[in-house]
């Protein structure tokens, strides 16, 4: 396929359009064997970019290529392929002996590069990924693979060397100005911890869950806890929609081992009780019903987690950009809505009602931490009101619950829910 006398009576390369790193290695064949000078000479100048597998800027009638101020790695005896300059040398090229055989140590050192490119994806081997993974650096370093998808064969290979140095998978992920503009549609961004964790955030709180759910499978171990703890402080509705992802987009795993247990219960659609943080009493309905066939909802005073009364499920339901729930009481068969009607302060009661198909049925949970354990506001979809239960008492002691729509001071904790296996 190559050919050494081509390569010798190729043109010279191109250095009106690239910029000359002067490399002394340049024009000559792969001398690996050979004690040669390294670059940088010191560690303390990182090598800004290496394009492996690059040629230097090529434009075509299909778009741009390539970089005009980087090293470009290639076979020792490949000459440019296409535009202006094709059959001339490479500008810049750092020689491998051979496409499967990619070991630059003798002109590159360990851990000296900032930014690794790769327009190329389709040469990515085994060999490649361990010397990609070999130059670039551990604290600053990324790589970027143009025109692949995150789940190819190749990005595959280089995600298992990349990870061994903290770099982890982020498609799409915005990239720095210069590196912007070839005519690829896609590429594959290798971020390190901070970044990775910032695009994966990024991306969850605008909603790209597919994007997310990707970047989770590799960020699980190493930031896993962390920005859930971030997004339920954060966006609490976000926490339950990404949540909500996982758990049917294959990945049950991430949030059986991350999430708080409350999570697994809720979208397994376990049996669970409700109760309320201020006065610990859980919710159930009442024995009789109204003249409708709806039952009034009650904080039970006697706090019988053993009764079915006590036992919901929270049925979740996709809802354009998030989800919401359904409240399901098991022991009556009946889910739980608001009054449409309203009280003198705003408030309005809660019910139990046989039909589950209007709006007023369906609620936001908000996660939350209270003094280090999580708790909920559940919150009415269509009155925007969360569910408090009354300071006052019945007979029994049980207090009525009511959508909070009283304007004025209120004691957290009456909104606040704990959300347990029954």
């Amino acid at each position: 396929m190559y050919s050494i006398t081509n390569w010798k009576n190729a043109k010279k390369p191109n250095y009106n359009t690239n910029v000359d790193k002067l490399f002394p290695y340049s024009e000559v064949p792969y001398l690996g064997e050979y004690n040669l000078v390294k670059i940088p000479v010191s560690l303390n100048n990182l090598i800004q970019h290496v394009d492996y597998w690059g040629e230097g800027r090529i434009v075509t009638e299909g778009g741009i290529t390539g970089f005009t101020n980087c090293y470009n790695v290639h076979h020792q005896y490949h000459v440019v392929s296409g535009g202006a300059d094709r059959d001339s040398k490479i500008p810049n090229r750092i020689p491998v002996a051979s496409c499967s055989e990619c070991d630059t140590s003798a002109y590159i050192r360990d851990n000296s590069v900032i930014t690794v490119t790769v327009t190329d994806a389709s040469r990515i081997n085994t060999s490649c990924a361990k010397d990609i993974a070999r130059i670039v650096n551990n604290d600053l370093g990324r790589v970027v693979v143009y025109g692949s998808q995150p789940d190819s064969g190749e990005i595959l290979i280089l995600t298992m060397e990349l990870q061994k140095r903290a770099l982890y998978a982020c498609p799409d992920a915005d990239l720095f100005k210069d590196l912007q503009g070839l005519k690829f549609v896609s590429h594959v961004a290798f971020l390190n911890k901070l970044e990775s964790i910032n695009y994966l955030y990024k991306n969850i709180t605008n909603s790209n869950y597919e994007r997310a759910i990707m970047a989770t499978r590799s960020l699980a171990d190493v930031a896993g806890g962390q920005i859930i703890d971030r997004l339920i402080n954060d966006a609490p509705r976000t926490a339950m929609s990404y949540a909500y992802k996982l758990w049917n987009g294959g990945a049950r795993d991430v949030v059986r081992n991350y999430f708080p247990k409350p999570f697994q219960h809720i979208f397994n659609e376990d049996a669970v009780t409700i109760a309320n943080l201020k006065f610990r009493q859980p919710l159930k309905l009442d024995v009789h019903k109204d003249s409708y066939g709806d039952r009034l909802v009650w904080g039970d005073n006697a706090c019988n987690l053993s009764s079915e009364r006590v036992s919901w499920k929270l049925i979740p339901v996709w809802d354009n950009d998030g989800v919401t729930f359904k409240l399901y009481n098991i022991d009556c068969n009946m889910y739980l809505k608001l009054d449409v009607n309203v009280d003198n302060i705003g408030d309005r009661k809660a019910w139990g009602s046989n039909n589950s198909d209007e709006l007023r049925h369906r609620y936001y949970l908000e996660p939350g931490f209270k003094n280090g354990s999580l708790v909920f506001h559940i919150v009415n979809c269509k009155y925007n009101q969360g569910l408090k239960l009354a300071v006052a008492v019945d007979g029994y002691g049980d207090r009525l619950l009511w959508g909070h729509g009283y304007e004025g001071d209120i004691d957290d904790n009456r909104l606040c829910w704990n959300i347990q296996a029954f």
